[in-house]
C-alpha cells in the first residue's frame, strides 16, 4: 500500500515541529516539513497541513498555484480570535482544526480529507477517461485507420494514462514480426517492421493475451534482458495492452514514459487502456491496414522460407567456402548478404554477424552499384560474368580493391556466390607500371633516333616515330605485321644477330656502335649508325632492340668538308709550288747569268774558226735552254703533273708555266696603256 505524502508548511519553527509530530503520531510517516510552499517543479503532495499564525496567507498562496489547486488543505488555526477559522476557510482550506486539539481529532480530520480527495480524484479520472475514450472513438470513426487519426488518438490516450509516448503495433498471429502503424514520437514512422522477440514486454502481452504493466523497467523481471537497452532509450516504465477482436489478437498498444511510475495505474485507468485497445482493434479489423499487413507478412514468410532454402543450399558448400583463402559472400536476389566466410571478414574488417542481412551495394562506391546490380541479375539468370574489379568499404573507412568472380552454383536457390580477393597492391603496382610505360613510350617517341624492337622470332613489336621518319613506314604498318629482316639488306639481319651473340663486338647480348645500311620504304639505302642489345628473361632471349641514328645528313656534311679540305690542300700545294719555283728560278738565274757572261767573253776572245768554237756554241745553246726552263719555273702558279717512267708522275712545267703566261697576257691586255690595248 502506498502511503500518502503529507507536507507540513509553517513559517514558525515551533509550530512546524509540533504539527509534524502530530502528523507522524497519526500514522502518516514520513512527514515533509517546509517553511514555505514547495516549488512548482516538485511532484504535488497528497495533502498539505498549514500551521502557525500565517496559515491563511499561506493557503492563499497554495490555491493560487494551478498544480496545487486540487490538493486537500488542512489548516491549524488558534481558537482566538474567533474569526481565524473563517479566514482559513475563506482562503481555500478544506478543513480547520482549532488549537488546542487532540491527535485523534487531527488524525480523523486528515483521513477524511484524504478519502475525499481520493474520491474526487477517482471521479475526475473516470470523467477524464470517459471523455477521452469518447473523443478517441469519434476521431477514429472520422479518420478510419489513417495513421494521422490513430496518432492523434494515441497522443490523447497517453496523456490520460500519464505516459510520454505511445505506439500502435500490428501483429499477425504466427509471425515473428510486428509493424508500427502509428507512433507519437515519430509521425513518419508507419508500417515500420520490428522483431517482436527483441521486445520482451510485447512477447509477454502477446503470449498471455493480458495487459502488461511495468512501472520500473530497471527492476522488472520481464525487461531484465533488455534493461540496458531501455535505459539507453530512456524508457523508465511501460504498459502494453493487447488489441483483441473476435478472439484474435491484432496487435498491441504500447505506452512508455521516461521516468518510472511512483504509483501504479488505477483499475479505472487500466480499464480505459483495455477499452482503448479494443476500440483500436475494431478499427484495424475493418480497415485496409490489416489486409496489407497480412499480405506483407505473407511476403516476409515467403522471404524467410527462401532464406532458409538458401541457407540449406549454402550448407552444402560451407566447408569449401570456409577453407578458401579468397573472400566469399552469398547474396540473395536483393543483394543482401546471407553468408560471409572468414576470409571476407579479414578483407573487409567487418564481423560476419554485422554483415548478414545488409546490402553489399552499400559497401561499394556509388558509381559501381549499378554494375553490381547487373552482375547479380545476370547470375540469377544462370549466366556468369567475367571477373571484375570493385572497391569495398572496410572498417577503417578506406576502400580496398578486390577482383571478384561469380558462380551460378546456387542460382537455382536464388542465391549469388561472389568470390573475391584483395588486389589493392597489384592494382597500385599496375598503375605505377602504366605510368612508367606511358613515360617510356613518350620518351621513345620523342627521340630523333629510330628505335625498333622485335621478338625473338623477328616480329616487330616496337616502331617509334623516329623509325617512321627515317624509314618511311608507319608504326601501324610494321608492328605485328612485318619482320625486322625487311629493314635490312639481304643477310644483314642475320649478321647483326651473330654479332650480338658474339663476345667480340661489345659483349654477348650487346652490339657497339657500328655503321650499317637500312632499306627504306622507297627502296633507298639509308646509312645509319646502330647499336643493339638482346633482352633476356632469366637466361632466355625474348627480344632484341636496335637504336639507329640517320647518317645521311652527317655523310653529306662530311663530304662537303672533305671537298673543302681537298681544295684547301690544292691551294696550299699550289702556293708552295709557286714559292718554291720562284726561289728556284731566282737561285738558278744567278749562276746561269754568270755562265752566259763568261761564254760571251770566251766567244769574243776566240776566233770564229777555233776548234772549241763549236763546243762554246753548244754550251751557250744549252745554257739558254736552261735559262728558258728557269724562266718557266719562275712562272709556275699551278700544280700540274704528267706521267713519267715507271708510272711515276712529275711536274709538267709547260702546262704550269703556260697557265701562268696566259694569265700574264690576260693581265697585260686588261692593263690601261698596255700594248694591244685600246687606242
Amino acid at each position: 500500500m502506498v502511503r500518502p505524502r503529507i507536507v507540513v508548511i509553517a513559517a514558525d519553527a515551533t509550530a512546524r515541529a509540533q504539527t509534524a509530530d502530530v502528523v507522524a503520531a497519526c500514522g502518516f510517516p514520513p512527514v515533509d516539513v517546509r517553511a514555505v510552499v514547495p516549488p512548482p517543479e516538485e511532484e504535488p503532495p497528497d495533502a498539505i497541513v498549514l500551521a502557525g499564525p500565517d496559515a491563511a496567507t499561506c493557503c492563499d498562496e497554495v490555491r493560487a498555484r494551478a498544480d496545487l489547486a486540487a490538493v486537500p488543505v488542512l489548516a491549524v488555526a488558534p481558537s482566538a480570535p474567533a474569526d481565524a477559522a473563517a479566514e482559513a476557510i475563506a482562503a481555500g482550506a478544506d478543513d480547520v482544526v482549532l488549537t488546542p486539539y487532540s491527535a485523534a481529532v487531527f488524525g480523523n480530520r486528515l483521513r477524511r480529507l484524504l478519502r475525499g480527495a481520493a474520491d474526487r480524484a477517482a471521479l475526475r479520472e473516470a470523467v477524464r477517461c470517459e471523455r477521452a475514450l469518447r473523443h478517441v472513438h469519434d476521431a477514429m470513426e472520422r479518420a478510419g485507420d489513417a495513421p494521422e487519426g490513430l496518432r492523434a488518438a494515441l497522443v490523447e490516450m497517453a496523456a490520460v494514462l500519464d505516459y510520454d509516448r505511445a505506439a500502435l503495433i500490428a501483429h499477425i498471429e504466427g509471425s515473428t514480426h510486428g509493424f508500427v502503424i502509428a507512433a507519437t514520437d515519430d509521425p513518419t514512422l508507419t508500417k515500420f517492421r520490428v522483431e517482436v522477440e527483441r521486445y520482451p514486454e510485447l512477447v509477454h502481452a502477446m503470449r498471455t493475451r493480458e495487459h502488461a504493466l511495468i512501472d520500473d523497467t530497471a527492476t522488472s523481471d520481464v525487461t531484465r534482458a533488455v534493461r540496458d537497452v531501455l535505459s539507453e532509450h530512456r524508457v523508465g516504465a511501460c504498459a502494453v495492452f493487447p488489441a483483441m477482436w473476435g478472439g484474435r489478437m491484432l496487435g498491441v498498444v504500447l505506452f512508455r514514459r521516461e521516468k518510472p511510475r511512483q504509483e501504479p495505474l488505477t483499475p479505472r485507468a487500466v480499464a480505459a487502456g483495455r477499452l482503448f485497445a479494443g476500440d483500436v482493434a475494431a478499427h484495424l479489423a475493418d480497415g485496409r491496414i490489416l489486409a496489407n499487413l497480412r499480405e506483407q507478412t505473407h511476403r516476409i514468410s515467403r522471404a524467410r522460407y527462401e532464406h532458409e532454402r538458401r541457407l540449406r543450399a549454402i550448407d552444402t558448400v560451407r566447408e569449401y567456402f570456409e577453407s578458401s583463402s579468397d573472400g566469399v559472400v552469398v547474396l540473395d536476389g536483393q543483394g543482401r548478404i546471407e553468408y560471409v566466410n572468414r576470409s571476407a571478414e579479414a578483407i573487409t574488417g567487418f564481423a560476419r554477424d554485422g554483415l548478414l542481412g545488409t546490402e553489399l551495394q552499400l559497401m561499394v562506391a556509388d558509381d559501381q552499384r549499378a554494375h553490381l546490380r547487373e552482375v547479380i541479375d545476370s547470375v540469377l539468370r544462370g549466366t556468369n560474368v567475367e571477373a571484375f574489379d570493385i572497391d569495398l568499404l572496410t572498417t577503417s573507412g578506406r576502400s580496398v580493391t578486390v577482383s571478384a568472380a561469380t558462380s551460378t552454383v546456387l542460382s537455382a536457390a536464388d542465391a549469388v556466390i561472389l568470390q573475391f580477393r584483395d588486389v589493392s597492391a597489384e592494382r597500385l603496382l599496375e598503375y605505377e607500371l602504366r605510368k612508367t610505360k606511358d613515360f617510356l613510350e613518350r620518351l621513345i617517341d620523342s627521340t630523333v633516333d629510330a628505335i625498333v624492337a622485335a621478338d625473338i622470332k623477328g616480329n616487330i613489336i616496337l616502331f617509334n616515330s623516329g623509325a617512321e621518319r627515317i624509314m618511311g613506314y608507319s608504326a601501324e604498318e610494321m608492328i605485328g605485321k612485318a619482320r625486322v629482316t625487311a629493314l635490312y639488306p639481304d643477310g644483314v639481319a642475320h649478321q647483326v644477330m651473330r654479332m650480338l651473340r658474339s663476345p667480340e663486338y661489345g659483349g654477348v647480348g650487346k652490339l657497339e656502335p657500328t655503321r650499317r645500311e637500312l632499306v627504306a620504304k622507297s627502296g633507298e639505302l639509308v646509312p645509319v649508325s646502330m647499336t643493339a642489345s638482346v633482352i633476356y628473361e632469366g637466361d632466355k632471349e625474348v627480344a632484341t632492340v636496335g637504336i639507329f641514328s640517320d647518317l645521311r645528313d652527317r655523310i653529306r656534311m662530311e663530304k662537303r668538308l672533305m671537298q673543302a679540305q681537298q681544295r684547301l690542300i690544292e691551294t696550299e700545294k699550289q702556293g708552295l709550288i709557286a714559292e718554291l719555283a720562284g726561289a728556284a728560278a731566282h737561285e738558278l738565274n744567278q749562276p746561269l747569268t754568270s755562265i752566259l757572261g763568261y761564254l760571251e767573253l770566251i766567244q769574243r776572245q776566240s776566233d770564229a774558226d777555233a776548234r772549241h768554237a763549236r763546243h762554246i756554241a753548244t754550251i751557250r745553246a744549252e745554257a739558254e735552254r736552261m735559262a728558258e726552263i728557269v724562266k718557266k719555273i719562275g712562272r709556275i702558279t699551278r700544280y700540274e703533273t704528267k706521267e713519267y717512267v715507271g708510272g711515276d708522275r712529275i711536274l709538267d712545267l709547260d702546262k704550269a708555266a703556260s697557265s701562268a703566261a696566259s694569265f700574264d697576257r690576260l693581265r697585260a691586255v686588261k692593263a690601261p696603256g698596255a700594248e694591244g690595248g685600246d687606242d
